[in-house]
């Protein structure tokens, strides 16, 4: 599905309790079972709604789908942004900003895995989706490298922002691989979270805080 499907916005008080009950649910059926599994049978006995009245505010389950990730992606970007702008405020040197910035976002993302992993799984095939999850992505790397850039003058390497893109890649890598976005299985490689970020932080740090060979 490439075109936004039919959504009817709640207006009454007993309305919008009935929509947010149904968005509730979805969230926790989805992260549980996979945008393949769970049926609007299910989740008309979950809530106490019926079928008929899930599809006249939604035209399909791909319509809630797409509503659902609106909602949840907007509190994702207003958490993000609520981090880094709090560690604009508080960071007082490059090296502290990229191990605050790395746990900030790793803490975020490990909030939000469950969903992430299931909208992933639907962006495949579903162009509104996917570009909704480019959407949120790209805003996450823009804070995270307009943080590190704060600190331009500690970098040591040529094109300050292009070293700063590449750390974000760095850690938005790792991290996806750790909490299994884009594959079956999360890949650990042995090691527990806390040694991931501290790995990843001491990439990180030696990556930009230490001259270029041919400079």
């Amino acid at each position: 599905m490439n075109e936004p499907a039919r959504f009817r916005q709640a207006q009454q008080r007993r309305s919008r309790n009935a929509q947010e009950k149904i968005f509730e649910v979805s969230a926790n059926l989805l992260k549980e079972k996979g945008p393949d599994e769970f049926t609007l049978k299910e989740l008309s006995k979950l809530t106490g709604v019926s079928v008929g009245s899930i599809y006249y505010r939604f035209e399909s389950k791909e319509t809630l789908l797409i509503e659902l990730q609106k909602k949840e992606y907007l509190q994702a970007s207003k958490d993000i942004e609520a981090r880094f702008l709090k560690l604009g405020e508080t960071t007082t040197s490059l090296k502290e900003a990229i191990k605050q910035a790395g746990r900030e976002y790793a803490e975020h993302l490990q909030i939000y895995a469950p969903l992430i992993r299931a909208f992933m799984k639907l962006a495949l095939s579903d162009k509104i989706v996917s570009e909704a999850g480019t959407k949120i992505y790209k805003n996450s790397q823009a804070l995270y490298e307009s943080l590190l850039l704060k600190f331009k003058d500690e970098i040591k390497r040529e094109n300050p922002e292009r070293v700063a893109h590449t750390c974000f890649k760095i850690l938005n890598t790792s991290l996806a691989r750790y909490l299994g976005f884009g594959s079956l299985e999360p890949i650990t490689e042995g090691l527990s979270w806390e040694e991931l970020l501290e790995e990843v932080t001491e990439v990180q740090t030696y990556y930009l805080c230490s001259p270029d060979h041919n400079a």
